[in-house]
């Protein structure tokens, strides 16, 4: 049984839905073409803007014209192989038309002017040392270790006697090394000569054997110089290969001056041994200052006046000196009439050997700008 109205509804649905239906592909036609028509119109731009960047090519009809000689250019430019290499300018122009400046060349590097022994002596900031293997070297004379400030003017020598004068008065005092090889020694002829202080060798680490010993006649010779009245410093010659080495002999030191009180230093003496082989020989320079650095300040440690003994090329090429020279007091050893070491030194022994009244064999003074007595 069908409603009214039943057939009147269907009968009006069905053409809306073929309007709409119909509209719908109308539009869909429409944005076909428009997006057809954008694609064509951007191939067309991008195709223009990639012919304007390309390099332009000399169309075919066109006929280039070159120099006699030239023709070759032609067919390198045709290919695209055309480069500014390629062109022989220079070659084309044959009048004076064109001016053609070579560029001026880079001046050549002054060679750097290697200074001359003179030169480097002259010039005080250089000082020559001859290393062990008997090369020489000049060092640059550092501004970080004090400079001696003495007037060499104002010594005075008499019989083999120096003396040192400040302001007219004498500032020094006068000393004598002694060991077993000076013999039997008048250590009241010495003080009655004019000598001040010794220095006695207290002992020595063997330079083959490593065993370290006291000198034969350190106690004869400290007992008599002290019932003298000649103030003692003593030396201490070592072979140390290492720190521990360096303390062993700072603490036999400190032990074989226990029964004595000493005013002057205890020296510290590296060396190596002439025409001989030591125990010493392979050592580095951080090696060795590292054994005086360990033994000096020991002794300083222990109440001792530490001083470091050696000549010229010893303190200079085979230790450190920024690490030791300005730290210690340095006891030079150098028999020139004036030294070429530059820097600070406390006591410098000037002569070798001398005949020394009240000593049997020769023995060399020694002069000390410091009186250790005092210090």
């Amino acid at each position: 049984m069908r409603l009214p109205g039943d057939d009147d509804d269907r009968g009006i649905g069905a053409p809306v839905m073929y309007t709409i239906v119909g509209v719908s592909v109308f539009i869909l036609v429409v944005l076909a073409v428009v997006f057809m028509s954008n694609g064509r119109q951007r191939s067309s731009y991008a195709a223009q803007n990639r012919l304007k960047q390309a390099s332009p090519t000399p169309l075919a009809e066109e006929k280039m014209e070159f120099a006699e000689g030239q023709e070759g250019i032609e067919e390198l430019y045709r290919e695209h192989k055309l480069r500014a290499e390629d062109l022989d300018f220079w070659n084309m122009y044959q009048d004076d038309s064109l001016v053609v400046t070579s560029p001026t060349p880079s001046p050549e590097p002054t060679p750097s002017h290697e200074p001359t022994d003179e030169e480097l002596a002259a010039d005080g900031k250089h000082v020559k040392v001859t290393l062990h293997d008997g090369t020489e070297k000049w060092m640059e004379i550092s501004k970080r270790i004090p400079l001696y400030t003495y007037d060499f003017t104002n010594l005075k020598i008499t019989a083999g006697k120096m003396e040192y004068y400040l302001d007219g008065e004498k500032s020094s005092t006068l000393g004598v090394e002694i060991s077993k090889d000076s013999g039997e020694v008048d250590f009241q002829a010495l003080k009655e000569s004019g000598v001040d202080f010794v220095m006695l060798k207290l002992g020595s680490r063997g330079y083959e054997s490593g065993v370290i010993s006291l000198d034969d006649k350190f106690v004869t010779n400290i007992t008599n110089a002290q019932n003298a009245g000649l103030e003692v410093g003593v030396i201490f010659f070592s072979q140390a290969v290492s720190k521990e080495e360096a303390q062993e002999e700072a603490e036999f030191v400190v032990g074989a001056l226990s029964p004595y009180k000493i005013s002057y230093p205890v020296a510290f003496d590296m060396e190596y041994i002439v025409n001989d082989e030591s125990r010493i020989e392979d050592l580095s320079k951080k090696q060795k200052t590292q054994a005086a650095e360990t033994f000096l300040s020991y002794m300083d440690h222990a109440g001792y006046q530490p001083i470091l003994y050696g000549n010229k090329n010893w303190l200079l090429g085979e230790l450190e000196p920024e690490k030791l020279l300005g730290q210690y007091d340095i006891w030079l050893n150098d028999q020139s009439p004036v030294p070429d070491y530059p820097y600070q030194f406390r006591m410098w022994k000037y002569a070798a050997k001398e005949q020394v009244p009240g000593v049997e064999k020769e023995a060399p003074y020694i002069i000390s700008f410091v009186d250790y007595t005092r210090r």
